[in-house]
């Protein structure tokens, strides 16, 4: 289920927003999940007067500003998050801060660990979305990808223990853009990307039964673990579960690779018998009768 490196799509429309300004926005990426590997997954966008300004947007536009971004849902299934004054385009749950910046919050749900990396791991367009600014977008933040998905290489597995605990591994890459490049230079970072760092936070949350359990996240609350970072960091992003029956997975491979260890070794052993036999040399049996010279 491993993806190659992208964007956090969001992040990257967000980031996009800020170019040439210095407004603020805040990217939550939130995934939940139970058990039996059914969830959600959450999105949730907030943009200051200005970021909308720069777009051309209005806070007392409600519907212009969800249509702008409904491209970030174009693989359909998505649905207002709770809360919020209103539901726009049937899609995002919208506030609005009374300064004139706005939330935008969509969830869509899944039914297993496949529907979960299909949400997270689908590339989506950018330039879609940057439209008329995409010029200024491109020129001013060198490698942004065109299309990326949700979380840079994700990768989840959940394991098969009974009870509340089934035992889970998550992998994935968090910021926007490939290790090396401009958009993950950290503090390296040039241009319209070194104020970004303090203009654009994101934040990750990942929550399944048996976590946090190991983790490498910023902080941890009711059960999840929750990763905070600044534009131009791209971290590795990590949890497993602990304790209780969420061994279950662990214990899995490491016996389904000691079971393969030991048909190895079976079958060595047999080739080599096979090929000790083949290499006796016979004993002709011993001539009773005498010669008859």
């Amino acid at each position: 289920m491993r993806r190659g490196r992208g964007a956090a799509l969001v992040a990257a429309l967000v980031m996009a927003v800020l170019a040439l300004t210095g407004c603020a926005a805040t990217l939550h990426t939130d995934i939940e999940m139970d058990r039996t590997g059914r969830g959600t997954v959450t999105l949730t966008l907030t943009m200051d007067r200005e970021a909308l300004q720069w777009w051309g947007l209005s806070a007392d536009d409600p519907g212009g500003v969800a249509t702008r971004f409904l491209p970030i849902v174009s693989d359909g299934g998505w649905e207002p998050a709770e809360g919020g004054e209103s539901v726009q385009q049937n899609v995002f749950a919208f506030s609005s801060d009374g300064d004139g910046g706005v939330t935008l919050a969509t969830r869509k749900r899944f039914d297993n660990v496949k529907g979960l990396d299909d949400i997270i791991g689908r590339p989506r367009g950018l330039k879609d979305i940057a439209g008329a600014q995409a010029v200024a977008i491109y020129g001013g933040l060198p490698d942004l990808p065109s299309t990326a998905p949700l979380i840079n290489d994700f990768n989840f597995r959940l394991g098969t223990g009974t009870g509340d605990n089934p035992g889970f591994y998550f992998f994935g890459r968090g910021g926007v853009g490939n290790i090396g490049q401009q958009t993950c230079a950290g503090n390296r970072v040039q241009g319209f990307g070194r104020s970004l760092r303090d203009a654009l936070q994101l934040h990750y949350r990942l929550r399944v039964p048996g976590g946090p359990g190991s983790t490498n996240a910023d902080e941890t609350s009711g059960g999840a673990s929750i990763w905070t970072k600044r534009y131009a960091d791209c971290p590795d992003l990590q949890a497993e579960s602990g304790g209780g029956s969420s061994s279950t997975l662990y214990n899995g491979l490491i016996l389904g690779a000691l079971a393969s260890l030991l048909v190895l070794i079976f079958i060595v052993r047999r080739v080599r018998r096979g090929r000790d036999r083949k290499t006796q040399v016979p004993v002709r049996p011993a001539d009773d009768k005498g010669s008859r010279g």
